[in-house]
C-alpha cells in the first residue's frame, strides 16, 4: 500500500511523460480509479487511506488538504514530503521495481486519461456505485469491499 501522495506523484510522473497536465479534481479521480482497479484485480488496497464519500465524489482527504489551494489550475511539479530515510523533503513515488504498480498505472492511464475531470467525476458517481451507495447509507468513507465488489465484474467483462 502507498500513501495517496505517493500514488499521486506516480500519476503526475505519467502525465508529465505523456505531455499532459492534471488538475486536482482529475488527479483525485485517477487515484480513486487506480485504487479501485487494484482492489478489483488483486484483492488488496493500493492506497493506505480510505476514500471519503464527499458530496461531490470520492476524495482522499490528505490529497485534498495538499492540493486545495491549487483550485482548477494544472498541478505543476510533484507533491513533496519528508523522506523517512533521509529526513529531506522529496517527491516520493513507488520504486520502478514495483512492476505490478506501474503496469496498473499504465492500464488506468490508457483507460481514463482522455476524459476530463468532470467526466471522471461523473464516472465515479455512477448510480449504484460505491460512492453513491456510501452516500445513500450515510457513510463518511467508501469501503474497500464495496469498491472491489462494484469494479471486479466490470474489469472481468473488459478482459473477456
Amino acid at each position: 500500500m502507498y500513501r495517496p501522495r505517493v500514488v499521486a506523484n506516480a500519476l503526475l510522473k505519467k502525465a508529465n511523460s505523456s505531455g499532459a497536465k492534471l488538475t486536482h479534481l482529475k488527479l483525485q479521480k485517477l487515484v480513486f480509479f487506480l485504487h479501485a482497479w487494484n482492489l478489483a484485480l488483486h484483492d488488496k488496497p493500493l492506497v493506505s487511506e480510505q476514500p471519503e464519500a464527499w458530496p461531490y465524489g470520492p476524495v482522499f482527504s490528505t490529497l485534498y488538504s495538499e492540493l486545495k489551494s491549487n483550485g482548477s489550475r494544472p498541478i505543476e511539479g510533484y507533491i513533496k514530503e519528508i523522506d523517512p530515510k533521509t529526513g529531506r523533503e522529496v517527491a516520493l513515488a513507488p520504486s520502478p521495481d514495483d512492476t505490478q504498480f506501474w503496469s496498473l498505472v499504465d492500464q488506468v492511464w490508457d483507460r481514463y486519461s482522455r476524459f476530463t475531470a468532470t467526466q471522471l467525476s461523473t464516472m465515479s458517481h455512477v448510480d449504484g456505485g460505491p460512492w453513491s451507495q456510501a452516500r445513500k447509507d450515510g457513510m463518511d468513507y467508501i469501503s474497500n469491499q464495496s469498491i472491489a465488489d462494484f469494479y471486479r465484474p466490470q474489469l472481468v467483462r473488459r478482459a473477456s
